[in-house]
C-alpha cells in the first residue's frame, strides 16, 4: 500500500494473517452495532463510510458477510442491527433471523439495498416495495428507513406498529457519487485508468434471464408448477431478458469495432451469472468483464456508460459520467421507468455508436442533464440524489439515537470461533491451491455466494478508512477476524 496512505489514523498491522488471532472479538463495555454485507461491490463502501460516521468511544461496529454477522448476533446479548438481511422474503423464513436477534434484545434499523427502482408504473412499484419489505413485519420499537417521499408515504399508509419510527434517509450509496466523496475513490480511479486506458463501461442487469444461482432460480423461488398462473409470465420475462442480453453482447462487439482506441468493459449485475459473458467476450477484441472494485470508481474512470435501465445509470449521472440508455426491446411491464429517464436514449446500435462518437470527439464528454420533471420523479424515490442532500448524517443520527437506549453488549458463550476462522481459511486456501484434489469443487450456489462476497481486502479497506478518518475527524481502528468479518472502533 502507498506509504502516504498508511499514516496514523488506522491501526496498520500489515496483512490479514497478522490480524486474525485476536482473542476478544467483543471489547468489554462496548455497545455492538452490526452492519451486514451481502454484496461487497454494492454495499461495503457506504457501510465503511457509515461506520466512520457512527463509531464512538462507546461502541464497536462489526462489518462482514451477512451470514457471519447474523451468527455473531446470535452470540450477543443486546445490540443494534442495521441492514436488510434480518428478514427473508420466503414465507417459511420471514422472521426467523429477526426473531432470533429479538430474543437477544437487539434493536433493528431496516435499510434496504433495492428500495426504490422497480419495473412498471407507480402501482407496480408499491406492490414490489411491499413484496420486498413490509414495515408491518417489524416490532413497534424498531425502525424502517425509506429512500424517498414515495416510499415514505407508502409505509405510513400501511399503519405498521413501527409507524412512528419510519425515517426518510435516502440511501447512502448515492451520496458516495457526490463530489465530497471523490477522494475516497481517487486512488482506485487512477489505477483503473492506468490499467485500462480509455474505456467504455457497459452495465447489464438481466438477472431474470441470467441469474447467478441458476436460470430456473425464480421458478423455484416462487414454487412455480406446470399449472401455475406464474409460469407463463415468468417464461415471458425470462425470454425478454435473455434476448436483451444477447443484444447487449452484440453491442459490445460493435463497439469494439467502432472504437479501436477504447476497451469495452462489461460489468454485470452482482446477481448475474458471468459464464455467458466470459465465454463470448474472450473472442471480442479489447472486450473484458470486470465484476470487482467500487462501481463509483469505475464510473468516474470511464469515458462513457451504457446501461439498460438500472440504478447504475442514476449513479453514472450523479458521478458526472456521460450516459447512454440502450433499449433495443420494448416491454413496459419489464422496464424500469425511472432509470430509463437517465441518459441519451438509443434503440439501435447505430444510434449508440453515433451518440458516442459525438460525445467522445471532445476532450471531456458532456455531462448528462436531466429534465426538471425527470429530476423531480427521481428525487421522490431517492431523496439524496442532489449534492445538497446528505444521507450519512441522517442515518448516523438515527443509529446514535437508538444506540443511546441500549446497554453494552455481552457475549452469550465463547466468541473464539469467530477469531479462529481466519486461521482455518488460510489452511483451506493453501490446501486448495496446492492439493486441489482434497477439496471438493464449489457447488454453483457456493460459487454464486463467493461471486457476491469474495472476501474482505484489508489493504483496500484501510486505504478507504484513512479518508473516512480524515472526513470524520475520528481515529479509526480496524481489526480483521477473517475474510468475512471485521470491526471498527474509535481509537
Amino acid at each position: 500500500m502507498d506509504p502516504k496512505l498508511s499514516s496514523p489514523p488506522i491501526d496498520q498491522t500489515p496483512g490479514l494473517s497478522a490480524r486474525i488471532f485476536h482473542a476478544n472479538v467483543l471489547e468489554a463495555g462496548k455497545k455492538a452495532v452490526l452492519f451486514p454485507v451481502e454484496t461487497i461491490s454494492r454495499e461495503l463502501d457506504f457501510k465503511l463510510v457509515l461506520a466512520g460516521f457512527c463509531v464512538t468511544p462507546e461502541n464497536q461496529i462489526f462489518l462482514g458477510n451477512h451470514t457471519d454477522i447474523y451468527e455473531l448476533g446470535k452470540k450477543l446479548n443486546h445490540g443494534l442491527y442495521v441492514g436488510k438481511n434480518v428478514l427473508n422474503v420466503s414465507p417459511t423464513r420471514l422472521r426467523v433471523c429477526y426473531d432470533d436477534l429479538k430474543k437477544n434484545h437487539f434493536r433493528v434499523i431496516y435499510l434496504d439495498e433495492e428500495g426504490a427502482i422497480f419495473a412498471g408504473g407507480p402501482e407496480d412499484w408499491k406492490q414490489d416495495m411491499i413484496r420486498k419489505f413490509d414495515p408491518r413485519w417489524l416490532n413497534a420499537e424498531d425502525h424502517a428507513c425509506s429512500w424517498g417521499t414515495f416510499q415514505d408515504q407508502l409505509y405510513h399508509d400501511l399503519k405498521p406498529a413501527c409507524e412512528n419510527n419510519i425515517v426518510m434517509t435516502g440511501h447512502p450509496r448515492f451520496s458516495l457519487c457526490h463530489e465530497r466523496f471523490l477522494p475516497l475513490y481517487q486512488k482506485e480511479i487512477d489505477e483503473l485508468k492506468q490499467q485500462h486506458g480509455r474505456f467504455i463501461l457497459v452495465s447489464t442487469n438481466f438477472t431474470r434471464g441470467n441469474f447467478g444461482a441458476g436460470a430456473d432460480y425464480f421458478f423455484k423461488r416462487y414454487h412455480v408448477t406446470p399449472d401455475s398462473p406464474l409460469r407463463a409470465p415468468l417464461v415471458e420475462e425470462f425470454a425478454y431478458h435473455h434476448q436483451k442480453l444477447g443484444l447487449f453482447i452484440r453491442l459490445v462487439s460493435r463497439l469494439s469495432d467502432s472504437f479501436p482506441q477504447h476497451k469495452i468493459i462489461l460489468r454485470p449485475h452482482p446477481s448475474e451469472s458471468h459464464a455467458i459473458y466470459q465465454a463470448i467476450l474472450q473472442h471480442i477484441p479489447r472486450a473484458e468483464i470486470h465484476v470487482h472494485g467500487s462501481l463509483t470508481a469505475w464510473l468516474r474512470a470511464a469515458d462513457a456508460l451504457i446501461h439498460c435501465g438500472c440504478t447504475t445509470g442514476i449513479e453514472g449521472w450523479l458521478s458526472g459520467t456521460y450516459v447512454v440508455n440502450y433499449q433495443p426491446l420494448h416491454a413496459d411491464a419489464f422496464e424500469r421507468r425511472v432509470p430509463n429517464l437517465v441518459g441519451e436514449r438509443c434503440e439501435t446500435e447505430n444510434e449508440v455508436v453515433s451518440r458516442l462518437q459525438q460525445a467522445l470527439a471532445s476532450q471531456h464528454p458532456p455531462r448528462t442533464i436531466l429534465a426538471p420533471e425527470a429530476l423531480a420523479l427521481i428525487k421522490s424515490l431517492i431523496d439524496n440524489v442532489e449534492q445538497s442532500t446528505e444521507s450519512f448524517g441522517k442515518l448516523a443520527a438515527l443509529v446514535q439515537s437508538v444506540e443511546k437506549e441500549l446497554p453494552p453488549a455481552t457475549a452469550l458463550g465463547s466468541l473464539s470461533p469467530f477469531s479462529r476462522r481466519g486461521a482455518k481459511e488460510k489452511v483451506k486456501t493453501f490446501v486448495r491451491s496446492h492439493y486441489p484434489r482434497f477439496i471438493k469443487p464449489w457447488k454453483p450456489r457456493s460459487s454464486y455466494r463467493f461471486q457476491r462476497f469474495p472476501g474482505l481486502d484489508p489493504a483496500a479497506i484501510d486505504s478507504k478508512l484513512t479518508f473516512v478518518s480524515e472526513l470524520t475527524g475520528r481515529r479509526l481502528v480496524a481489526k480483521y477476524w477473517s475474510s468475512k468479518l471485521m470491526s471498527v472502533t474509535c481509537g
